[in-house]
C-alpha cells in the first residue's frame, strides 16, 4: 500500500469529532500566523520610526548650516542605509508571514473539500468557495465600501515604499556629499567621502545577501 493510500485510509477512519479537532487546530495555526504578522510589523515599525525621527532631526540641522555639511551628509547616508536594511527585513518578514498563513489556508481548503459532508459544512462556506458580493465591492479609495485589497500585500507594500524612500534619500546625500569634494581641503574630509562610498557598497552587499542568498530561506517553503 502506497503512502498516499495509507493517508486516505487513515482519514476515512477518523470520526467526526477527530475531523473537527483537526480542522480547529488548522484554523488556530492560521489565526496565530495572521496575529504574528501584525505583531512582527509593529516590532519592526519601532525601528523604522526611530530611523525617520533621527533623519528628520539631522535633515533640519543640515538646512540650518551654511557650511561644514559633509559630516552630516555622511551620518544621514549611514542612517538611510540602516533604514533601507530594516525596510528589506520588513518586506521579507511580511512575505514570510503571508506565505505561512497561506500554507494553512491551503491545508484548510483541501481538508474542508475532502470532509465537508461528514463535518456538515455547506459547500458554499468552504474556505476558497466563499465570495464577496459584487454589489458590495468598490475599489475606489474615495468610497467607503469594502474593496478587493489584501492587508498582507499592503503591509509588504509599506516596506517597498519605505525602501525606495530610503534609497532616494541616500542617493541625495551621496550626491551632495560628493558635490562638496571641491571644499575638501583636509585629509579628514577625504576619509569622510571614502566612508560615504563604503556605506553605499556595504549596504548593497547586505541587501543582496538578504534577497539573493538562501540562508534566510525557509527549507519547508522552498
Amino acid at each position: 500500500m502506497t503512502e498516499s493510500n495509507q493517508e486516505t485510509t487513515a482519514e476515512e477512519s477518523m470520526s467526526k469529532e477527530d475531523l473537527k479537532y483537526t480542522l480547529e487546530r488548522l484554523y488556530k495555526c492560521r489565526d496565530l500566523e495572521i496575529s504574528n504578522l501584525w505583531q512582527r510589523s509593529v516590532f519592526l515599525s519601532v525601528f523604522l520610526i526611530l530611523c525617520f525621527t533621527a533623519y528628520g532631526y539631522l535633515a533640519l540641522e543640515i538646512l540650518k548650516m551654511s557650511e561644514q555639511k559633509l559630516v552630516f551628509h555622511l551620518v544621514c547616508l549611514g542612517l538611510t542605509a540602516v533604514g533601507a536594511i530594516f525596510s528589506v527585513i520588513w518586506i521579507l518578514m511580511g512575505k514570510a508571514s503571508k506565505a505561512w498563513y497561506e500554507v494553512y489556508e491551503t491545508a484548510i481548503t483541501k481538508f474542508e473539500h475532502s470532509h465537508f459532508k461528514i463535518l456538515g459544512l455547506p459547500k458554499k462556506n468552504i474556505m476558497g468557495n466563499m465570495e464577496f458580493p459584487a454589489d458590495q465591492k468598490n475599489n475606489s479609495i474615495f468610497k467607503t465600501s469594502g474593496g478587493a485589497y489584501s492587508p498582507s500585500k499592503i503591509n509588504i507594500g509599506i516596506g517597498v515604499v519605505s525602501l525606495f524612500l530610503w534609497m532616494i534619500l541616500g542617493a541625495i546625500h551621496l550626491f551632495f556629499g560628493l558635490a562638496n569634494l571641491q571644499d575638501c581641503n583636509a585629509q579628514g574630509d577625504f576619509y569622510i567621502v571614502l566612508g560615504m562610498v563604503t556605506i553605499v557598497f556595504v549596504t548593497i552587499i547586505i541587501i543582496m545577501c538578504f534577497t539573493r542568498t538562501n540562508f534566510l530561506r525557509s527549507n519547508f517553503l522552498e
